[in-house]
């Protein structure tokens, strides 16, 4: 390098500096996935530099060493950070669809009564996955037997029920009963030992769930920053969302309720449940929710469902 390459050189370093010049490279995301997620979210919503190195360190911080796939607290970590980074601009355009279509503001993780499920279900269903893999060869056949037997005679009633030759009622009663007696048959394989293992397998990943579920909440709760009132004020408003559901449901079941009109009553619900968390929590909290909401559907857009939990979605109430 001659003498006035280098003179130049020290002339741009001391007019502009150096931190500057490394202010003005993009910051690149270690991890190929969220490299994708981060790539992908661009140029959806079309994000300016500063923006995209303030997400790109986040993620690199939150989610390092795939910490992403298993802690429940990292796209509410990114999301409140990103609250104070992104231009209200960014903001529009990354809510725009969640507006336009109602989006339920923390749906999933722990808010709905099906997220709040045990394995098998709140009747205490059977986790067929657990039951097949302590079966030996020969009971695993026994199965298979049982399984395709009982799927024959469960289509055959619901297409009875589809026919008109039964009403509704009689085809879920005999569907139960026939559940009922196919849980039986696979009971029966059973040794005593392995009843006591499924059981054992059962209650472990009963408590694993209920410890991310509560991992879940934590997290939401830190990143809001949400106070005990907050936190109760949820709560009920998801109680009274979840049972105002389940009326309606119950209308739609007893045809008393059309499937045009149930859409209409559940899309109201939808906005009667998030203005009532609006009237609940500050504008930033809120921000952070939507921009949490809208990173969980990019996430599983761009990446696939990879953390564990339906939708994007690792957080949501008790």
């Amino acid at each position: 390098m001659n003498k006035l390459s280098i003179l130049l050189t020290i002339a741009i370093f001391a007019t502009i500096g150096c931190d500057k010049l490394m202010k003005d490279e993009t910051i690149l995301v270690d991890d190929p996935e969220l490299q994708a997620f981060s790539e992908g979210l661009n140029t959806d919503v079309g994000l300016s530099k500063k923006s995209i190195n303030a997400l790109n360190d986040a993620l690199n911080r939150h989610g390092k060493d795939g910490k992403h796939r298993r802690d429940p607290a990292f796209l509410w970590k990114v999301s409140a950070e990103m609250q104070g980074k992104l231009s209200n601009e960014e903001k529009e355009r990354l809510f725009g669809w969640m507006d336009d279509n109602n989006v339920p503001y923390l749906y999933g993780g722990g808010m709905d009564a099906k997220a709040r499920r045990g394995p098998g279900g709140d009747r205490g269903g059977m986790n067929l996955q657990a039951v097949f893999s302590i079966l030996d060869e020969a009971q695993r056949e026994s199965l298979k037997s049982i399984m395709d037997s009982y799927k024959s005679q469960m289509e055959e009633v619901m297409k009875k029920a589809k026919d008109g030759t039964i009403d509704r009622e009689a085809a879920k009663a005999e569907l139960e009963a026939l559940e009922a007696t196919m849980r039986a048959e696979i009971e029966a394989l059973l040794t005593d030992e392995q009843r006591q293992k499924l059981e054992d397998m059962q209650a472990g990943m009963k408590q694993k769930m209920e410890e991310m579920r509560q991992a879940a909440h934590d997290a939401m709760v830190s990143a809001l920053e949400m106070t005990p009132d907050q936190e109760s004020g949820l709560e009920t408003i998801n109680n009274e969302s979840a049972q105002a559901q389940k009326a309606l449901m119950d209308k739609a079941k007893a045809e008393e309720m059309g499937k045009e009109d149930l859409h209409e009553a559940i899309k109201q619900l939808i906005i009667d449940r998030n203005s009532k968390i609006e009237a609940l929590l500050s504008d930033k909290q809120i921000e952070i929710i939507k921009i949490y909401t809208a990173l969980g559907m990019q996430y599983s857009k761009h990446c696939g469902d990879k953390r564990g939990d339906k939708g994007g979605n690792t957080g949501g109430s008790r």
